[in-house]
């Protein structure tokens, strides 16, 4: 049987649900090795988390956890062991950083943690990054770290707390 030029080919329903069932195994697959890849996370941050646009010499905090900065830049003005968790925010990336404090010899060693993470595509996180820092500064303002050749402020309070104390005021 000869078809016409303007029939059209049907292709069988069933095929096409075989077609759809392996495209979806395949991309959940693939979705799960990609997870898979990025097992290891940050460490638990023992002083709490803050958050923030930009983590820079210059840092405004959007919002940080009761205590969490009063802990972080007193252990770093003593040098005790601790840590505080930061999250620098994007529209949807963005870059999680643990600052852990830790005391040996005779001064403090701080290090820098940090992974990227993506909400596009169904999420996705990068591999956690080590970087040395030095403490340069415990202050009213917070603290002042060199990290891989920049300035990180870890300020003294948050925005939030800025913005109420001047309310008040």
């Amino acid at each position: 049987m000869q078809r016409s030029p303007g029939q059209r080919t049907r292709i069988p329903r069933a095929a096409l649900i075989i077609c759809a069932v392996i495209v979806a195994v395949i991309g959940a697959a693939a979705a799960g090795w990609r997870i898979s890849q990025h097992q290891a996370g940050l460490p638990h941050a023992s002083c709490g988390s803050v958050s923030t646009h930009f983590l820079t010499g210059d840092t405004r905090l959007l919002a940080a956890d009761r205590g969490a900065l009063t802990c972080f830049i007193k252990a770093a003005r003593e040098c005790r062991s601790a840590s505080l968790g930061v999250t620098e925010l994007g529209v949807d990336t963005g870059t999680d950083f643990v600052f852990s404090i830790k005391t040996g010899g005779t001064s403090c060693r701080v290090t820098e943690l940090s992974q990227g993470y993506s909400a596009n595509f169904g999420g996705s996180r990068g591999a956690v990054r080590t970087v040395s820092c030095h403490r340069t500064a415990v202050t009213g303002r917070g603290v002042t770290l060199r990290c891989g050749g920049r300035d990180v402020l870890i300020p003294g309070q948050s925005e939030r707390a800025v913005l109420a104390l001047n309310l008040t005021a």
